[in-house]
């Protein structure tokens, strides 16, 4: 693989411009400091759907367009951009109608999406079982590199404190269909069949739910601060992900990093995460439960799922990665 030296600050710098769609996130934000650190100036390309203009503008500019996701603003980059990689995440190939969930659903998504699988440089999949999603929905997996993300081991720590019978499970769901999809809807049958064990919902929920009683052993904790979301993680147990689809799932990384045992559905990358340090289950709902039962006795799985995410996912892996592909689309300018 061709590879070239990255210039320091001043000496002609590569240009990377990083798009994404309306807003930003901690996750985006860490990623463009991980490419500052590697020597390239970075510019922020958000984009709103308009005006293309300056979008357009921002990706002439760089050396190298580099998308979260494949949206509108990853087709606007791709026909302006010198070079493109895009990060796939989950929902780019996913088809599951049951959910309102992918943009294979839609005429126009699925186009949208193969022009842009078909022009991109670098398509860097956080998980194997996208590439094979890929392969599934246009015959291959175009031009793929496999990047998980890296988790912050100095950050997602275990605490000193006695751990409480705490399960958690941590989601984005504002509509029902996103409750089916995160698996809440089994995560709170666990909950009303397992009432010696408190259940604790992270995130999002719908309108209808908010408020709600859930039942007397679920909190409802809504957004976390890092922190806390943190505190929360070196208080429990066990972490549940009982999603139908998933790239490379963030939250049991984090929680495996702080000592919780996580237990999860077959379901793309929560396998890849959790590897044997925690209990893959079916959705059934029995099945369910005697996985958190067990998880919640397993004092000698949370040293086994810390020490697989330091293993297996550092932040200097893709750092490194991150790098190779990067010098490699700019030599080739």
């Amino acid at each position: 693989m061709a590879t070239v030296s990255v210039p320091a600050a001043g000496e002609g710098r590569p240009l990377i411009g990083a798009t994404m769609f309306g807003v930003t996130t901690p996750a985006v934000t860490r990623a463009r400091e991980r490419m500052e650190e590697l020597g390239y100036e970075v510019r922020p390309l958000l984009w709103y759907g308009r005006p293309l203009g300056q979008l357009f503008r921002g990706a002439r500019w760089a050396d190298v367009v580099f998308c979260w996701s494949i949206s509108d603003h990853a087709l606007a980059s791709s026909l302006v951009a010198r070079r493109l990689a895009c990060v796939v995440g989950g929902y780019e190939f996913a088809n599951l109608p049951e959910c309102h969930y992918g943009s294979m659903l839609t005429t126009r998504m699925r186009w949208l999406t193969k022009w842009v699988w078909k022009r991109a440089d670098a398509l860097l999949y956080v998980d194997p079982s996208l590439e094979e999603e890929a392969t599934r929905a246009f015959g291959s997996p175009g031009r793929a590199f496999y990047v998980p993300t890296g988790y912050d081991s100095t950050f997602w720590t275990p605490g000193d404190a006695p751990r409480q019978n705490i399960a958690v499970t941590v989601c984005h769901a504002p509509t029902p269909e996103r409750i089916r999809l995160k698996g809440v809807d089994l995560f709170l049958e666990a909950a009303r069949a397992n009432p010696e064990f408190e259940f604790h919902v992270v995130g999002e929920l719908p309108p209808g739910m908010r408020g709600q009683d859930l039942g007397p052993n679920v909190v409802a904790d809504g957004w976390l601060e890092r922190d806390d979301l943190r505190d929360l993680y070196r208080r429990a147990k066990v972490y549940c992900q009982f999603s139908l689809h998933e790239g490379l799932p963030n939250a049991v990384c984090e929680a495996m990093l702080c000592g919780c045992v996580p237990v999860g559905t077959r379901s793309y990358g929560i396998p890849t995460a959790m590897d044997d340090a925690g209990f893959l289950v079916e959705r059934d709902v029995g099945a369910i439960s005697e996985g958190i039962r067990a998880a919640m006795e397993r004092e000698d799985l949370r040293g086994r799922a810390r020490d697989h995410i330091v293993r297996t996912f550092p932040v200097e892996r893709r750092r490194r990665e991150l790098k190779e592909i990067l010098e490699r689309l700019v030599s080739a300018l």
